[in-house]
C-alpha cells in the first residue's frame, strides 16, 4: 500500500506544471512546445526502463512527450553524477580484493579491470559540465543498472570496453 507522504512526493511531481517538451509533428521537420499532460508524466514514470531502451537505441526524445520527460530526467546533473559516482564506486571495488559483498551481485571484477580506461572517460565525460545526449547517458545508464549486460554477466556476448567506450561517444556525438 502506497502512504501518505509518498502520494504527496508523486502527486507534486506528476502535477507539477512548469516543464515543457518538444515534439516532432509528423513526418515533418516541423517542431512544437508542448506541456505534458499527466498520462506523459505517469508513462515517464512506470515505463522508465522502456523508454531508457528506446533513448539507447537511438530513437529521438521529441518522438514522444514520454521519451522527453525521461531524456530529461536522465540527462540532469544530478543523475549524471549518480551515474558516474557509481562507476568510480564500481572500479575501485574491483582493484580492493577485501570488498566482496555477499547481498548483493556484484560487478564481473576481471571485466570492469580490463575496461578500466573506458569506465573511467565514461564516468569522467559524465561529470563534465555542459550539454550532453540522452542517448549516451541511457546507454550508461543500462549498462550500470543491467544484470545480464557485461559489466555483471561474465558470458556476455558484449564487451565491456566496447559498451562503455561507445556510451562515452554518444553523450557528445556532435564533438567527434
Amino acid at each position: 500500500m502506497t502512504s501518505v507522504p509518498s502520494l504527496l512526493v508523486m502527486s507534486a511531481l506528476f502535477y507539477r506544471q512548469g516543464s515543457t517538451v518538444l515534439l516532432a509533428c509528423g513526418g515533418s521537420a516541423t517542431v512544437v512546445a508542448e506541456r505534458p499532460r499527466l498520462r506523459d508524466r505517469l508513462a515517464a514514470h512506470w515505463r522508465a526502463r522502456d523508454l531508457d531502451r528506446a533513448l539507447a537505441d537511438g530513437i529521438a526524445p521529441e518522438t514522444s512527450a514520454a521519451l522527453a520527460l525521461r531524456a530529461h530526467r536522465l540527462t540532469e546533473p544530478d543523475r549524471r553524477w549518480s551515474i558516474a559516482g557509481a562507476l568510480r564506486r564500481i572500479l575501485r571495488e574491483a582493484e580492493d580484493d577485501h570488498s566482496r559483498r555477499i547481498a548483493r551481485i556484484g560487478p564481473n571484477r576481471r571485466a570492469v579491470k580490463a575496461a578500466s580506461q573506458e569506465l573511467n572517460e565514461l564516468a569522467d565525460t559524465l561529470d563534465d559540465p555542459g550539454p550532453v545526449a540522452a542517448h549516451g547517458v541511457a546507454q550508461a545508464w543500462l549498462l550500470l543498472t543491467d544484470g545480464t549486460g557485461p559489466l555483471y554477466n561474465a558470458g556476455s556476448r558484449e564487451a565491456l570496453s566496447v559498451r562503455a567506450s561507445q556510451a562515452a561517444r554518444q553523450l557528445r556525438p556532435w564533438a567527434a
